[in-house]
């Protein structure tokens, strides 16, 4: 290995000291090619994460021996997918010592983890940086990520959102399904969930907006949680309370977070839960449509805890406190009279 190619077999660290040494000047194939070496493996996420961070800390770079004030380009890696080609790269300054890249490697392992997706990392040079980036989830599957300034995301089953993260707000848009924020305060930059119905901004907190076809459900497990509403002064929904927004009217009341899972641990708690809402949150979790065969029935309310993980069956125990049936047909399952 000499100060111009970095092997393949290096470690992920390295790869990606070397990536991030040349981020600013990487063309759009290599971009390419970075997005598809990161979405490799976790590690070489994660990896990558921490240089970035840590190449930014000037202090640091000066101990390791770098030269924060004149960045310099390095030879590029190895192509990572068969039969692509690059043009050549022309470099017009000297290249740095690889030494540099391992010394960085090797120094600062473990200093930091922040490991989120691969495309938050490549977004600063993206064609149309303000472009939200989509995270989503399939059907019965739920999944946890990690973003970009350290809070964490879950989403429900069957979920979508587009997170635009920059240097002045952090917002995102519940397009479909549930997802849980854990927030990391940052008074500089509010942390907004918007839906159809309502938008969302986090005074230091953790909780859930689940996004349905008439309302939007807010529930605070921490902190506190602005909320608004077209047309409505703000209010404050503070910590083991919950607000309905359909439309513009808005319903609150209070639970108890150590009584109610909901979908993160695979229950669906109704406590006068409309009928169309809990068919919608059964639907998350089903691979075949489930609906309700006459829309009349969708107001009726019921309590009761219900599997998430077995919707048909769910479906089927709930319509029989109704005197419903299921019925299956071409384009799904319906809950219809008999």
């Amino acid at each position: 290995m000499d100060d111009r190619q970095i092997s393949p077999l290096a470690s992920p660290l390295e790869r990606a000291a070397d990536w991030a040494d040349r981020f600013a000047e990487l063309t759009a194939e290599e971009r390419r090619e970075l997005a598809v070496w990161l979405e490799g493996s976790p590690e070489n996420a994660a990896a990558f994460a921490r240089m970035r961070r840590l190449m930014a800390d000037t202090a640091m770079l000066d101990a390791l021996g770098g030269d924060d004030k004149a960045p310099q380009a390095l030879a590029p890696l190895p192509d990572l997918r068969a039969r692509t080609s690059r043009p050549a790269r022309t470099a017009d300054r000297p290249r740095p010592m690889l030494a540099r890249r391992q010394a960085i490697a090797a120094g600062l392992a473990g200093a930091l983890a922040l490991p989120f997706a691969g495309y938050w990392l490549t977004r600063e040079h993206a064609a149309d940086p303000a472009t939200p980036l989509p995270l989503a989830s399939g059907v019965g599957e739920r999944r946890r990520f990690t973003l970009p300034d350290g809070s964490a995301l879950l989403l429900d089953a069957a979920s979508r959102v587009a997170v635009d993260f920059s240097a002045g707000r952090r917002h995102v848009r519940l397009e479909q399904g549930a997802a849980r924020f854990d927030v990391r305060h940052d008074p500089q930059r509010p942390f907004e969930v918007r839906t159809q119905h309502a938008a969302m901004v986090a005074l230091g907190t953790s909780f859930s907006v689940d996004h349905l076809a008439e309302a939007s459900e807010l529930r605070v497990f921490a902190g506190r949680v602005r909320l608004d509403v077209a047309g409505q002064q703000a209010r404050v929904v503070p910590a083991d309370h919950w607000a309905l927004v359909g439309g513009r009217a808005v319903s609150t009341g209070a639970f108890d977070p150590a009584s109610h899972s909901d979908w993160q641990s695979d229950w669906l708690d109704a406590d006068a839960m409309p009928l169309g809402f809990a068919v919608q949150r059964l639907a998350r979790y089903s691979a075949v449509p489930l609906r309700i065969a006459d829309p009349r029935l969708a107001g009726l309310t019921f309590s009761g805890r219900f599997r998430l993980n077995r919707p048909e069956q769910s479906l089927a125990l709930i319509g029989a406190l109704f005197g419903l049936h299921v019925k299956e047909q071409a384009d799904g399952i319906y809950l219809a009279a008999a």
